[in-house]
């Protein structure tokens, strides 16, 4: 019994001194509401969300295709979108579609592939400047893309890969002038 009684001791001994602790606390330290919100959430969140679906803009991508390097694009291609692309005509889908074909394909279109509902929304065919924006930075091109890739910031390496993919197709449609 005297276990019992110590244990109750020591527990009640702990509550009154958490309670002197706190009135001692709070009466050292004054708690007062701010006059207005230190960061303004509401205010700024429209602003963001705006800026957010509003794509980068870009120089247009066709005079770079003029001096555009196919092996090269071959070359980033492999490095940096082959994990989840594939480019040969008939290949299978990945973690991302097949590219084969890709120029002037309707959107959100390769057969056996679930789309994000952001590519389903897009609407239109892949143009050479809907590719560039997309490889540029694709969650501000289709915001909600399923497709995890950081982009690539150089706009020559851009042109490059569009030029292969420009390639990758049946009837390869002409660079622009």
């Amino acid at each position: 019994m005297a276990s019992f009684n110590t244990m109750a001791g020591c527990f009640l001994a702990s509550a009154l001194f958490a309670m002197v602790v706190g009135k001692v606390s709070n009466a050292l330290v004054s708690v007062h509401e701010p006059e207005k919100p230190a960061i303004a959430l509401a205010e700024a969140a429209p602003e963001t969300a705006a800026a957010a679906e509003k794509p980068p803009e870009l120089p247009p991508i066709g005079p770079k295709l003029k001096d555009a390097n196919v092996q090269h694009g071959e070359q980033i291609f492999k490095q940096q979108c082959f994990t989840c692309h594939t480019v040969d005509k008939g290949g299978a889908n990945k973690v991302g579609p097949n590219q084969w074909n890709l120029v002037g394909r309707k959107k959100a279109s390769e057969e056996g592939f679930s789309y994000s509902a952001a590519l389903q929304k897009l609407g239109g065919t892949w143009s050479y400047e809907d590719i560039n924006h997309m490889i540029f930075k694709p969650q501000s091109f289709a915001r909600g893309t399923k497709m995890a890739f950081a982009g690539l910031p150089k706009e020559q390496d851009r042109a490059d890969v569009i030029a292969y993919l420009r390639t990758m197709h049946d009837d390869p449609k002409p660079p622009l002038p």
